[in-house]
């Protein structure tokens, strides 16, 4: 029978599930105290809350298809990276940390309610970040107006010499005659 802090323990992942939909599970064994201090500072930098939890107790917080696709990944020591709005940024920290210390291991995530082994995080860590696409997006969106301005000012400068060439033709037909 759960008792009242188990029973508080799963509400605080529930709520943090659903706050944050997206998380990425590691195996943290091997890590010392400061290796996890420092991946936690890594993730804080990218809005990204990292938590160790007890297995039961998140498999009891997760909900039907969630519980199903990562119950085989809840053994062993598990970490929770819970990624704020930018994931790849979240996954980008957890891929580096896990290629420097060689002790954390990606298990699988979660990512909007889509189930991510451990290559689909590393695919989705080399993406660009949130920044970068929204940067990527406003110049697409920008090059063909641009275009359009150049073209509508190369009417007018056309027109512009024209009419400069036409006086130049009157200023010299007046001065000879």
């Amino acid at each position: 029978m759960p008792t009242e802090r188990k029973n508080e323990t799963i509400r605080r992942l529930r709520q943090q599930v659903a706050e944050r939909p997206s998380f990425i599970l590691t195996d943290f064994r091997g890590l010392t105290v400061d290796e996890l201090r420092a991946l936690r500072t890594q993730l804080r930098a990218s809005a990204a809350r990292y938590t160790v939890v007890k297995n039961t107790l998140f498999a009891t917080a997760l909900d039907g298809a969630a519980q199903e696709r990562l119950a085989p990944f809840l053994a062993g020591p598990t970490g929770i990276a819970f990624a704020g709005d930018d994931v790849v940024a979240a996954a980008k920290a957890i891929v580096q940390f896990a290629g420097e210390s060689k002790k954390l291991q990606i298990k699988a995530g979660f990512v909007d309610g889509t189930f991510y082994d451990a290559p689909s995080i590393e695919r989705l860590a080399s993406l660009p970040s949130r920044p970068e696409l929204l940067a990527r997006l406003v110049g697409s969106l920008r090059s063909p107006l641009a275009g359009l301005v150049n073209v509508l000012n190369g009417n007018r400068r056309a027109l512009v010499q024209v009419l400069a060439a036409l006086h130049g033709k009157r200023a010299e037909a007046a001065a000879q005659g």
